[in-house]
């Protein structure tokens, strides 16, 4: 019987709608939080692509059976395969025309890793100071800076006031009700990173705004995109990422049908979207530059 081939971009989907079904906003969970706190336990590094993080639930060290097995200890009877990982990399496209060059993000090869500690016995995490702590900032002074970084950089301008929050691609202006107006400052901090996401997809940037009428399956791609950047964003500063959407059994029934409608490897493209939209607000990807 042949051996059914994993697809990373169904297995994501459906660990979402599961997640949605049981009334959770998956991409508010804990593996936001850190972009440094699931380690590789081989090399110390982070896997840091939204894709990997949602797949490993928990922060911590992770390695394959055989790494285990060479590092002397074993992996505990019941654990399973593991969970899967994608490894990945960047390829340049080069326009013929233009002769800019854009980079692309690619998913090589499906890896099963256990979590060291809970899922082996034999042997101990190596980089506990990495995972434990995360090393990010935290506290508005950080976020500030962020935001005000970005806004710099980009030449986006933020206007605080009134009584709605939206991006204009036309005057590239953000504007965001005071946050007095809000009942807790992640909340308002998301809602600025749910616009700057926005601001993200100018045509002069990443290019990602779509200019279809409210409810279209392209304005829902486009608003999902912005939604889990901004949770992304303020789970890197380490602000609490509970409190930056209404978790309603309406809410999540909204997102399990705008993403059932999805087919898998569109949605699985959103997530990726959205982790490159971080990865430019943050300025931390040479491959996301801007393109003026």
């Amino acid at each position: 019987m042949a051996t059914q081939k994993f697809d990373k971009n169904q297995f994501i989907t459906d660990k979402i709608l599961s997640q949605l079904d049981g009334e959770v906003i998956p991409w508010t969970k804990p593996w936001v939080v850190s972009p440094n706190g699931i380690i590789s336990y081989a090399t110390g590094k982070p896997y840091t692509s939204l894709v990997n993080r949602m797949m490993l639930d928990f922060a911590g060290e992770y390695a394959t059976f055989n790494a285990i097995k060479k590092a002397g200890g074993k992996v505990i009877s019941g654990k399973g395969s593991g969970k899967p990982v994608v490894g990945g990399g960047w390829y340049d496209v080069k326009d013929e025309e233009t002769g800019e060059v854009t980079g692309h993000r690619f998913g090589r090869s499906v890896n099963y890793v256990f979590r060291i500690g809970t899922d082996t016995e034999g042997i101990e995490p190596k980089y506990r100071d990495k995972w434990e702590h995360g090393g990010i900032p935290s506290g508005d002074d950080e976020v500030f800076s962020i935001v005000k970084s970005y806004c710099e950089r980009t030449g986006v301008t933020l206007i605080g006031g009134g009584n709605t929050a939206f991006y204009s691609p036309k005057q590239d202006t953000i504007q965001v009700p005071g946050w007095e107006n809000f009942s807790n400052l992640p909340q308002f901090w998301s809602t600025v990173f749910h616009e700057i996401a926005h601001s993200t997809g100018h045509p002069k940037r990443l290019d990602e705004l779509h200019k279809d009428k409210f409810g279209d399956s392209s304005y829902a791609q486009e608003e999902l995109r912005a939604e889990i950047t901004a949770c992304l964003c303020i789970g890197r500063l380490a602000l609490d990422t509970t409190k930056c959407v209404t978790e309603t059994v309406a809410y999540c029934q909204s997102w399990r049908n705008r993403i059932k409608n999805f087919k898998a490897a569109e949605f699985s493209e959103i997530c990726n979207k959205a982790q490159i939209a971080c990865d430019y607000i943050f300025n931390t990807n040479t491959n996301t530059q801007n393109k003026k």
